[in-house]
């Protein structure tokens, strides 16, 4: 039987697949910050230090003179949560992340005025591709209090709400189809197996296989779905209708 979590989650992923507008999305989106208590969220690409990141916004779900200010003065070059998120793919909640990275003045200062906004505490998932794409999809509240579930929901469904939207805007996800096609049957049995939430261990032990042999099944299957963890792998998987 399901938990009220992962119902969530699937709850959300089957909303998008049916949804034919970024309005749509946004809606749905709203209801999954509200579930897990966050008063604002976001979705964006990660620019060069160079660029602008107005043109990589996806999905804004920030106060909205928060939002403006933000970007008039483009301060995802000084935002620690954009710092962390460069560094690794692995979700984070910001009180957790933050505490050991050295913030210089002007980060202290921008985490101050974003306080101002109730952006005390939030969760971010970051989202890398082996192409060096770069995004971010981001949570915020006054407060937070995810279970380790609630954590690798929001992970899976950020991850999905990400490449949703980015389907929505480019016009298809051709691109995860023909991927998917390249993968072996048993390269989708260990995805299906990793997406029950089974370790590599207990998916040797099932297949009848070394531990060592399905991590690099795994790794194959990451590669050619353009994908640099699980999670991000299982969620491409579903996409493409892979796994269920």
């Amino acid at each position: 039987m399901r938990s009220q979590v992962a119902n969530t989650m699937f709850d959300f992923i089957e909303a998008l697949e049916k949804i034919t507008s970024e309005e749509e999305a946004f809606v749905e989106l709203r209801k999954v910050a509200d579930s897990f208590g966050f008063s604002s969220f976001a979705i964006s690409g990660i620019p060069e230090p160079h660029e602008r990141i107005d043109p990589y916004v996806l999905l804004n779900g920030w106060p909205e003179e928060w939002a403006t200010r933000y970007m008039a003065k483009q301060y995802f070059t000084v935002d620690p949560v954009i710092q962390r998120t460069i560094l690794s793919d692995n979700a984070f909640v910001w009180e957790d992340a933050l505490r050991h990275m050295n913030i210089g003045k002007s980060g202290l200062n921008f985490m101050n005025e974003a306080r101002e906004f109730n952006f005390i505490n939030g969760f971010s998932v970051p989202i890398h591709s082996l192409t060096g794409f770069r995004a971010i999809v981001t949570f915020a509240s006054d407060r937070i209090d995810l279970s380790s579930e609630a954590r690798g929901a929001l992970h899976m469904i950020s991850i999905y709400a990400h490449n949703k939207i980015k389907e929505l805007k480019t016009g298809g996800k051709q691109v995860v189809f023909d991927s998917g096609r390249h993968l072996t049957l048993r390269e989708r049995e260990c995805i299906s197996w990793c997406s029950e939430g089974k370790t590599a261990w207990e998916i040797s032990a099932i297949l009848g296989i070394s531990e060592r042999t399905v991590a690099h099944i795994l790794e194959n299957a990451q590669r050619k779905m353009n994908t640099t963890n699980r999670t991000h792998l299982i969620a491409e998987s579903l996409r493409a209708g892979l796994i269920r």
